[in-house]
């Protein structure tokens, strides 16, 4: 896109030093050759390949001012040294935190490998060049055979894999490369009507499954898997924030967080899908988009998207223009199967989820907020709704458990061990039933909540609004700093919360009792928010707001 492609050359070369920094250098070292990881103290395989798309496409680009340095030749070999070294004699590498002989790894290292193989065959001016293309199909070859027979662990894992395999099928002629992402691709693509993948992993696998699913299309010739990457790419638009971020908290995967505001994702690894997508359809709202987190990622990810390959393989994107599309800030979406509702208001969002501990999130700007809810009931009350349901003026979540107790058998069981008896024989008596229904209905100012309860009576129950921590909290009698993992129960009356220019009031609140941090069956009390706590017990009926 104009003007971005100097401004990512410039920053790959600023982050030459920075990177060279971690090399490890002692030749008499095993990772001679591998970057070191300062935070874990370990040399990660991907890391190495990693940094070839930042070393390669420098020493290749005639923009560079690196451009043919003899030392910066000198460290790509001394790197591929390394990476063979380490790669397992299957063809597969590892990842050391989890992973071993592990092909999905080897998926993903080789896509860095192939677009790195691709410039070096697309540059290739001279021996040394040659040399750095030779060394990289050796590589790609063996990893091709490593993923034939590796496996997978997880759903995005299969089209990782196909990825790469048919980016190694199409550089080395290899068929049991193209017959096995065949075989992944018979699985059928697991994105639905919405654009939704089944990890439902806004922050991280989303975009790992769109890129996957642009290069099978390329290396394939199958447009028609794009479909998909629209979907999601469309999705995603209504899982951005009002400060940026995005929304991960119904993701199945690490991205979920548990509801903490101090875990943030940004849109950055999506720039290139959006771009590549913007060029191929000549869409004008991918190329806002685009554009939007280009411009930003400084401030989210402190640089610009290491794309400078992207730029070298496709050169018409340097000069790339088209009419941006506004990007929708209003918004209202049920996205049914995956149990969520997304709202956007400008600078305000909110969403319910099912099946989560945290089942409301209210953000203005930068401010968030969450909201959870348990009864000290049998230990099995913390609240998760258990439906959505779309009402005349807005949704209604339902929540019933039970709580029992059992006789004895009636005649002597055949053992006198716990573990081996057939509890399912015994009487159950004194079944007790407690049902939360809780209402949200939107106005112009915010969300209006009825909480109502039924069953079981004198349960005590806690609700928890957690908020960014380092926020003012205030309320009509107290006014305290919300540092991270404090609380506070209110009695009464209304609370705002202030973060810079970001206010959320919430109330009217009520505190029948101070059992919270250490209620049976729930949740521990976050330890990175500031949570305020409105308490009563069963059976009540409750209204407040959140504006």
């Amino acid at each position: 896109m104009k003007g971005h492609y100097e401004v990512i050359l410039n920053e790959v070369e600023a982050n030459l030093e920075p990177l060279l920094a971690n090399l490890v250098s002692d030749k008499n070292s095993f990772d001679y050759g591998g970057f070191i990881n300062y935070i874990d103290n370990m040399v990660h395989p991907g890391s190495a390949t990693g940094s070839l798309l930042t070393l390669i496409p420098l020493y290749l680009n005639k923009d560079s001012r690196f451009y043919r340095e003899e030392r910066l030749y000198n460290t790509i070999i001394t790197v591929l040294d390394y990476i063979k070294r380490v790669q397992r004699p299957d063809g597969t590498f590892d990842l050391l935190t989890t992973n071993f002989y592990s092909s999905p790894d080897a998926g993903f290292i080789t896509q860095s490998l192939a677009n790195a193989y691709k410039l070096a065959e697309k540059y290739n001016f001279n021996e040394r060049s040659e040399r750095i293309r030779s060394e990289l199909y050796g590589i790609i070859k063996k990893c091709g055979y490593g993923m034939v027979g590796g496996g997978f662990h997880t759903p995005n894992h299969r089209w990782v894999i196909a990825a790469a395999l048919m980016m190694a099928y199409n550089i080395t002629g290899e068929k049991p490369f193209e017959e096995m992402a065949k075989r992944y691709l018979n699985e059928g693509i697991d994105c639905d009507e919405y654009g939704e993948y089944t990890e439902r992993s806004t922050g991280i696998y989303n975009a790992i499954n769109d890129n996957a699913l642009i290069i099978l299309s390329e290396e394939m010739k199958r447009e028609d898997l794009l479909e998909h990457v629209k979907r999601n790419l469309d999705m995603m638009f209504t899982y951005i924030e009002p400060d940026g971020s995005i929304f991960t908290q119904n993701s199945t995967r690490q991205d979920k967080g548990e509801g903490s505001t101090a875990q943030v994702f940004y849109p950055t690894p999506y720039y290139h899908l959006y771009l590549y997508m913007a060029y191929k359809f000549k869409d004008g709202k991918y190329a806002a988009m685009a554009d939007y987190i280009f411009k930003n990622s400084i401030k989210w990810s402190k640089g610009v998207p290491n794309v400078l390959y992207l730029y070298m393989l496709k050169e018409e994107l340097k000069e790339f223009e088209i009419e941006k599309l506004p990007i929708p800030e209003n918004y209202h979406k049920y996205y049914e199967k995956s149990g969520i509702v997304r709202v956007r208001k400008g600078s305000t969002s909110y969403t319910i989820l099912k099946d989560s501990s945290n089942f409301l999130f209210f953000q203005k700007g930068s401010l968030k907020c969450y909201m959870k809810m348990c009864a000290s009931f049998f230990a099995k009350a913390q609240f998760k709704a258990q439906e959505i349901l779309k009402t005349s003026d807005g949704y209604k979540l339902s929540f019933k458990t039970q709580g029992y107790y059992r006789m004895p058998f009636e005649e002597a069981p055949p053992t006198s061990d716990w573990r081996k008896m057939d509890h399912n024989k015994r009487q159950l008596v004194n079944i007790l039933d407690l049902v939360f229904n809780v209402y949200i209905a939107e106005d112009e100012n915010g969300l209006n909540i009825h909480v109502v309860t039924d069953g079981c009576d004198r349960v005590p129950v806690k609700l928890e609004l957690c908020f960014s921590s380092y926020s003012m909290v205030q309320g009509e009698s107290f006014a305290v700093m919300g540092e991270p993992g404090q609380s506070i129960v209110v009695k009464s009356g209304y609370v705002q919360v202030r973060k810079g220019a970001d206010i959320i009031t919430v109330g009217p609140g009520f505190g029948k009792h101070t059992y919270t941090t250490d209620m049976r069956g729930s949740e521990p009390q976050s330890k990175s928010d500031y949570t305020i706590y409105f308490t009563d017990y069963t059976n009540f009926d409750r209204r407040i707001c959140i504006k």
